[in-house]
Protein backbone atom coordinates (compact mmCIF):
# COMPACT_ATOMS: atom_id res chain seq x y z
CA UNK A 1 0.00 0.00 0.00
CA UNK A 2 1.98 3.01 -1.27
CA UNK A 3 1.29 6.68 -1.65
CA UNK A 4 0.43 8.08 -5.00
CA UNK A 5 2.32 10.94 -6.60
CA UNK A 6 -0.66 13.28 -6.06
CA UNK A 7 -0.54 12.72 -2.30
CA UNK A 8 3.18 13.53 -2.17
CA UNK A 9 2.65 16.69 -4.22
CA UNK A 10 -0.16 17.74 -1.86
CA UNK A 11 2.05 17.20 1.20
CA UNK A 12 4.89 19.13 -0.46
CA UNK A 13 2.62 22.09 -1.29
CA UNK A 14 1.23 22.22 2.28
CA UNK A 15 4.74 22.11 3.78
CA UNK A 16 5.93 24.85 1.38
CA UNK A 17 2.98 27.10 2.31
CA UNK A 18 3.60 26.57 6.03
CA UNK A 19 7.30 27.40 5.61
CA UNK A 20 6.44 30.58 3.68
CA UNK A 21 3.91 31.75 6.30
CA UNK A 22 6.34 30.98 9.14
CA UNK A 23 9.21 32.82 7.47
CA UNK A 24 7.01 35.83 6.74
CA UNK A 25 5.73 35.92 10.33
CA UNK A 26 9.32 35.76 11.61
CA UNK A 27 10.26 38.65 9.32
CA UNK A 28 7.37 40.81 10.60
CA UNK A 29 8.34 40.00 14.20
CA UNK A 30 11.95 40.99 13.43
CA UNK A 31 10.85 44.31 11.91
CA UNK A 32 8.61 45.15 14.87
CA UNK A 33 11.19 44.11 17.46
CA UNK A 34 11.89 46.78 20.07
CA UNK A 35 15.56 46.87 19.07
CA UNK A 36 14.40 48.37 15.76
CA UNK A 37 12.63 51.27 17.48
CA UNK A 38 13.84 54.67 16.24
CA UNK A 39 16.65 56.09 18.37
CA UNK A 40 14.75 59.36 18.88
CA UNK A 41 11.65 57.58 20.27
CA UNK A 42 10.29 59.16 23.44
CA UNK A 43 9.94 56.65 26.28
CA UNK A 44 6.57 56.54 28.02
CA UNK A 45 6.23 54.43 31.15
CA UNK A 46 2.83 52.74 31.21
CA UNK A 47 1.55 51.22 34.45
CA UNK A 48 -1.58 49.13 34.72
CA UNK A 49 -3.38 48.73 38.01
CA UNK A 50 -6.86 47.70 38.97
CA UNK A 51 -8.60 49.44 37.17
CA UNK A 52 -6.82 52.27 35.39
CA UNK A 53 -3.77 53.16 33.30
CA UNK A 54 -1.12 55.71 34.30
CA UNK A 55 1.40 57.22 31.89
CA UNK A 56 4.71 58.97 32.66
CA UNK A 57 6.56 60.88 29.93
CA UNK A 58 10.35 61.36 29.81
CA UNK A 59 9.99 64.96 31.01
CA UNK A 60 8.22 63.77 34.20
CA UNK A 61 4.73 64.74 33.07
CA UNK A 62 2.16 62.22 34.32
CA UNK A 63 -1.29 61.42 32.98
CA UNK A 64 -4.03 59.21 34.39
CA UNK A 65 -6.45 57.43 32.02
CA UNK A 66 -5.55 59.86 29.22
CA UNK A 67 -2.46 59.90 26.99
CA UNK A 68 -1.45 62.75 24.69
CA UNK A 69 0.86 61.97 21.76
CA UNK A 70 2.05 63.93 18.72
CA UNK A 71 1.32 62.67 15.21
CA UNK A 72 4.39 61.38 13.37
CA UNK A 73 6.61 61.24 16.46
CA UNK A 74 7.99 57.83 17.56
CA UNK A 75 7.19 56.52 21.04
CA UNK A 76 8.46 53.52 22.98
CA UNK A 77 6.15 52.24 25.69
CA UNK A 78 7.62 50.48 28.73
CA UNK A 79 4.66 48.58 30.13
CA UNK A 80 4.33 47.05 33.61
CA UNK A 81 1.68 46.36 36.23
CA UNK A 82 1.36 46.96 39.96
CA UNK A 83 -1.01 44.14 40.84
CA UNK A 84 -2.17 41.51 38.32
CA UNK A 85 -1.57 40.74 34.65
CA UNK A 86 -3.14 43.31 32.32
CA UNK A 87 -2.83 43.71 28.55
CA UNK A 88 -2.15 47.21 27.16
CA UNK A 89 -4.12 47.51 23.93
CA UNK A 90 -4.54 50.34 21.42
CA UNK A 91 -6.76 48.60 18.85
CA UNK A 92 -6.79 51.44 16.30
CA UNK A 93 -2.99 51.19 16.05
CA UNK A 94 -2.85 47.38 16.32
CA UNK A 95 -0.74 47.56 19.46
CA UNK A 96 -1.03 44.94 22.21
CA UNK A 97 1.43 43.88 24.92
CA UNK A 98 1.11 42.29 28.35
CA UNK A 99 1.57 44.29 31.54
CA UNK A 100 3.10 41.89 34.06
CA UNK A 101 3.96 42.74 37.70
CA UNK A 102 7.73 42.97 38.20
CA UNK A 103 8.51 42.91 34.49
CA UNK A 104 8.87 45.65 31.86
CA UNK A 105 7.67 44.81 28.36
CA UNK A 106 8.30 47.25 25.52
CA UNK A 107 6.53 48.10 22.30
CA UNK A 108 6.95 51.07 19.97
CA UNK A 109 4.61 53.10 17.80
CA UNK A 110 4.55 56.09 15.47
CA UNK A 111 0.96 57.44 15.41
CA UNK A 112 0.01 58.37 11.85
CA UNK A 113 -3.46 59.88 12.35
CA UNK A 114 -4.64 62.58 14.70
CA UNK A 115 -7.81 62.11 16.75
CA UNK A 116 -9.12 60.38 19.85
CA UNK A 117 -8.72 56.64 20.27
CA UNK A 118 -9.38 53.92 22.83
CA UNK A 119 -6.83 52.34 25.14
CA UNK A 120 -8.12 49.27 26.93
CA UNK A 121 -7.12 46.25 28.98
CA UNK A 122 -7.43 43.01 27.00
CA UNK A 123 -6.70 40.61 29.88
CA UNK A 124 -9.38 39.83 32.46
CA UNK A 125 -8.05 41.51 35.60
CA UNK A 126 -10.91 41.35 38.05
CA UNK A 127 -14.32 42.73 38.90
CA UNK A 128 -14.11 46.11 37.12
CA UNK A 129 -12.05 44.94 34.14
CA UNK A 130 -14.69 46.28 31.75
CA UNK A 131 -14.05 49.83 33.07
CA UNK A 132 -10.27 49.75 32.57
CA UNK A 133 -10.13 52.15 29.65
CA UNK A 134 -8.15 55.24 28.80
CA UNK A 135 -8.25 57.83 26.04
CA UNK A 136 -5.44 58.26 23.51
CA UNK A 137 -5.34 61.75 22.03
CA UNK A 138 -3.06 62.18 19.01
CA UNK A 139 -2.42 65.84 18.18
CA UNK A 140 -0.98 67.30 14.98
CA UNK A 141 1.64 69.44 16.75
CA UNK A 142 3.15 69.46 20.21
CA UNK A 143 0.85 71.51 22.41
CA UNK A 144 -1.21 72.67 19.44
CA UNK A 145 -4.77 71.92 18.47
CA UNK A 146 -5.53 69.02 16.18
CA UNK A 147 -7.05 69.49 12.73
CA UNK A 148 -10.46 68.53 14.12
CA UNK A 149 -10.22 71.22 16.82
CA UNK A 150 -9.05 73.86 14.32
CA UNK A 151 -11.94 72.99 12.00
CA UNK A 152 -14.39 73.27 14.89
CA UNK A 153 -13.08 76.77 15.68
CA UNK A 154 -13.43 78.02 12.07
CA UNK A 155 -17.15 79.02 12.16
CA UNK A 156 -16.64 81.09 15.33
CA UNK A 157 -14.15 83.41 13.60
CA UNK A 158 -16.81 85.04 11.47
CA UNK A 159 -17.33 85.47 7.73
CA UNK A 160 -15.08 88.58 7.56
CA UNK A 161 -12.09 86.61 8.86
CA UNK A 162 -12.62 83.93 6.24
CA UNK A 163 -13.07 86.47 3.39
CA UNK A 164 -9.77 88.25 4.10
Amino acid sequence: MGHTTVEWVYVGVVVAILCYVGADAWNVERILDITNAPAEAEVIKVTGQQWLWTFEHEDGRKEISELHLVKGKPYRFEVTSLDVIHAFNMPDFTTLIDAVPGRINSVWLVPDQSGEYLIQCREYCGFSHYQMRAKLIVEDHEGGPSVANAAAELPSKGAEAIAS
